[in-house]
């Protein structure tokens, strides 16, 4: 019995860190924050690098590292916004910054480019943040021209961007990888699929990716948000549930940087940490039917204030 007894202890053991572990982790993340400062060019390098860094969570990557005194290169599609950006972040922090305007989603052939943008610069951190979502529906009746462009966008331009910057950080002996996945990687996602499985494969690429950077001195961090209020969210954060559980951007920013360098995987966010852990207590059959019919309610939601 006691075997049995101990068995048992160890089961509710693994249970419980499985269950509150990004909860314990963005608390510990806060409270080594608190407790220790960071000279971030001096631990990782010069140059931040940073997809999708005009707006939304990437300006918020591209604000903090500035402000620890970064240099910024921002990669993006949006010309003006990357104008406006790139003046505010050189006003304010007076870092040097570069811009990168560039379509993910038109392939592989815009890596040559950005490596030619980025050669000689010693880049410290790179930020994995560009990304889209799609209209809320069914696979089947999702355009197929679309599917293209989402797993450019999504998933290969990480890839890209990591095969890019990763060797000069190994040479090194440091750096910085941050892959922005999503809890839709962590659980099934009804009518947001194609978005789901894309986060699904950045949480494994990244979490095996830390692990092959391990012994070389680089780090690498996995985040996984719930809903935050940016571009990708606008439609659903109108609706009674989105106002509910979207998080101010500004908020969310400031509690996602205090975990860089101090979690390997976090939500950025306490509620998020909290409506997480929570999450993990449903079956997740009964999880995924809860999630079919709060996005499906949403969608006619949106569907009706347009």
């Amino acid at each position: 019995m006691e075997v049995l007894s101990l068995i048992g202890i160890a089961a509710l053991l693994l249970w419980s860190y499985g269950t509150f572990k990004s909860l314990f982790e963005l608390c510990w993340g806060l409270w080594k924050q608190r407790s220790e400062g960071v000279d971030y060019v001096r631990r990782y390098g010069k140059w931040a690098v940073i997809t999708g860094g005009s707006n939304g969570i990437g300006l918020q990557y591209a604000r903090f590292f500035a402000q620890q005194g970064l240099n910024v290169a921002i990669i993006a599609i949006n010309d003006e916004q990357l104008e406006q950006t790139s003046k505010e972040i050189q006003q304010q922090y007076g870092v040097q910054v570069k811009k990168i305007p560039i379509d993910f989603s038109e392939g592989f052939g815009v890596y040559k480019l950005i490596e030619e943008k980025l050669i000689n610069m010693e880049i410290g951190v790179l930020v994995n943040n560009v990304g889209i979502t799609h209209d809320k529906a069914y696979f089947e009746t999702i355009a197929i021209e679309s599917y293209e462009r989402f797993v450019n966008v999504n998933i290969n331009a990480a890839v890209m961007m990591s095969r890019i910057v990763l060797p000069q950080m190994k040479q090194r002996g440091r750096g910085l990888v941050i892959n922005i996945s999503s809890a839709f990687g962590l659980i099934p996602v009804p009518i947001c699929l194609m978005y789901g499985a894309s986060k699904a494969f950045m949480l494994s690429f990244s979490d095996a990716m830390r692990e092959e950077l391990r012994p070389f001195g680089v780090e690498c961090q996995t985040v996984t948000p719930l809903f935050v209020r940016t571009s990708l969210t606008e439609d659903f954060a109108t609706t009674t549930l989105g106002a509910l559980v979207c998080a101010n951007l500004d908020s969310f920013g400031k509690f996602l940087t205090m975990t860089i360098g101090k979690s390997t995987r976090t939500t950025g966010y306490w509620m998020h940490g909290i409506m997480l852990t929570a999450s993990n207590l449903i079956p997740r059959d009964i999880l995924c039917r809860l999630l079919h019919f709060f996005i499906k309610y949403a969608a006619a939601k949106i569907n009706e204030n347009k």
